[in-house]
């Protein structure tokens, strides 16, 4: 038995309350363990003997079995009576059993013969106040993501000097000035709800130097190249009515060379009533911005030195940004933030902002930019979730290469489905593209059939689906800048897009119409086909189970299956064409 393999911790995704009643407990073992089971009771349960008091436990199979690249996770829920657990496992390979303990494996006979020297697992108490509990509204939403410099220019702007708006073919750089506004998304909102969105994220409004945003000058107001607050709120509202909720994008990890704070320490140095706001090393910085110049005489984003970083460990600068949050709830009403560079943020910076905001609306979402593990921000309920990064790779890497099976998928996807708690990965942002990206459909050379698929397998797994702009129409781009081209509506209202935009509607209209494609139930079937990804989708609460083909085999296969079909696209009596998508309630 490969010990080395084995391991648990009675904390994070290995053992966590699920809700009030349940507990999840999971395993990782090496793939020689065929059997697990879980010895479990109450830790203060027991009985006198004639001898000793004996601990009360009862025994049960770890049945869910979860394959990895390597390992396996076995995980099983539990309904401790009074809310406190002590366990251990008892493991079965083809020739030995072992029990593992806190910090011994044993044999049955050695454990028999000194059961004191080890020590139980022990989960103390499922606080109801520590249990990780999202916003359940996420779990069922299906994002948009707006770029607004680039989405839509209203009818009636009047912004002078930009550039005519350019099609889905033409690249675009930084500077280029198109004139996208709010009034434009406003106008394009029929469009979106028929679409299926259900919530607007929009990157950065406020009043910058750039035409990306991310360079703050002033975190209350909007920039007048995209409206006025009272816009801004309009488009809440109207978004409000449609049932969609907004997201803003939250850039508190640094701010604009323009930002007050900046300005007053670029004049006054380290006697500036800011000097702390910031992170300087050395005071005879340029009075102006050159990227990469500073060389550490003062912290930015990566090495722009037109964004310093923000000290956010500083008590001001935390009160400055949780005001900042605050007003923009309490101004346009807004339901969630995203917030830029979450992972440079200091964690009593992100604790103290999601209770003062929680506080403020109780159900308010908030998601960090963090493209690694990100337990150390979920764990205490300072996100409610992050950008799935690891998802998005995991099925770039299976689509893109020819070479890989439908089994390197399933490996890739259980373990990002173990990364995390199952409420956050319930609410977790999957997108296949984004501002910081190239284009999906860039990344694969065109191949709409392979971007089509990808964005399929996306709006059938649980999380919070997000579709950047332009998805639906398969935008091509390149690496950023280029990933944000101008949103292409004169090719739109032409019907140049018609197929892919259908079936991305129509993707979207069945996530939201059968709960299994939303479950964290999910199991690979084996194919035969090394190519075919084979779903089964389950959600035992509703009842409803559902078979989800997928053909990145590049021909035709052939499928049999008994049940209904609920949606078909490129197939004929059963037999997918290449790209082609089944889907059979069972």
């Amino acid at each position: 038995m490969n010990l080395s393999a084995i391991e648990h911790h009675s904390y994070d995704e290995y053992c966590y309350p699920l809700n009030e009643n349940e507990l999840k407990i999971s395993l990782k073992t090496a793939k020689d363990i065929c059997k697990v089971f879980l010895i479990w009771g109450d830790p203060f349960d027991s009985v006198k003997t004639e001898k000793k008091w004996q601990w009360k436990s009862q025994s049960i199979q770890m049945e869910e079995k979860k394959e990895l690249e390597e390992v396996f996770i076995w995980s099983k829920k539990i309904i401790p009576p009074y809310k406190r657990c002590k366990y251990y496992f008892e493991l079965h390979s083809e020739n030995e059993t072992l029990l593992f303990f806190e910090n011994k494996i044993l044999s049955p006979a050695d454990f028999k013969k000194d059961p004191y020297g080890i020590q139980l697992f022990i989960f103390p108490w499922m606080n109801k106040a520590d249990i990780i509990a999202p916003p359940k509204w996420a779990e069922e939403t299906v994002w948009y993501q707006i770029f607004p410099a680039r989405f839509c220019r209203s009818s009636n702007s009047q912004v002078q000097n930009v550039k005519e708006w350019a099609d889905s073919k033409t690249p675009v750089k930084n500077k280029d000035f198109f004139g996208g506004n709010l009034e434009g998304i406003i106008e394009k909102l029929d469009y979106l709800e028929d679409l299926g969105i259900t919530g607007l994220y929009l990157n950065p409004v406020n009043l910058s130097a750039s035409q990306h945003k991310y360079d703050t000058t002033d975190y209350l107001q909007i920039d007048p190249e995209f409206g006025s607050k009272e816009i801004m709120k309009n488009l809440v509202d109207l978004s409000h009515k449609r049932g969609m909720k907004v997201m803003l994008d939250g850039v508190f990890n640094h701010t604009g060379w323009n930002f007050f704070a900046w300005q007053d320490l670029v004049k006054n140095r380290q006697n500036s009533a800011y000097a702390d706001w910031y992170i300087v090393n050395d005071w005879s910085f340029n009075s102006f911005p050159s990227d990469g110049a500073a060389s550490g005489k003062f912290f930015s984003f990566a090495f722009t030195d037109y964004m310093p970083k923000l000290n956010t460990n500083n008590p001001q600068v935390q009160d400055y940004i949780i005001g900042v949050c605050k007003k923009w709830i309490e101004d346009y009403g807004i339901d969630a933030i995203r917030l830029d560079v979450a992972n440079e943020l200091s964690h009593t910076f992100c604790s103290r902002l999601s209770h003062s905001l929680k506080a403020l609306k109780k159900d308010f979402f908030i998601a960090g930019e963090v493209w690694n593990s990100a337990m150390p921000w979920l764990r205490s309920g300072e996100f409610d979730s992050v950008i799935n990064y690891p998802l998005r790779n995991a099925i770039y890497n299976f689509a893109a290469s020819k070479e890989k099976d439908w089994s390197s998928l399933e490996k890739e996807v259980n373990k990002c489905l173990f990364m995390y708690f199952e409420q956050t990965e319930k609410v977790l942002v999957n997108q296949m593209d984004s501002h910081d990206t190239m284009r999906f459909i860039t990344k694969v050379n065109g191949d709409s059939d392979t971007a089509l698929l990808a964005f399929a397998l996306i709006l059938s797994l649980p999380g919070s689906a997000c579709i950047y702009y332009g998805t639906e129409v398969l935008l091509p781009g390149g690496e950023d800048p280029d990933c944000r081209r101008c949103m292409p509506w004169k090719e739109i209202e032409e019907g140049k897009f018609n197929d892919p935009r259908n079936l991305i509607k129509s993707l979207i209209a069945l996530r939201k119409a059968h709960p299994a494609l939303r479950s964290t139930e999910i199991n690979f079937c084996k194919s035969a086909e090394s190519r075919l990804v084979i779903l089964e989708r389950s959600d035992k609460e509703k009842g409803e189970r559902l078979r989800c083909y997928f053909n990145f085999t590049g021909k035709g296969c052939t499928v049999k299956e008994e049940g209904k079909v609920l949606f078909a696209h490129k197939y004929k009596d059963f037999s997918l064409q290449s790209g082609g998508l089944l889907l059979f309630d069972l």
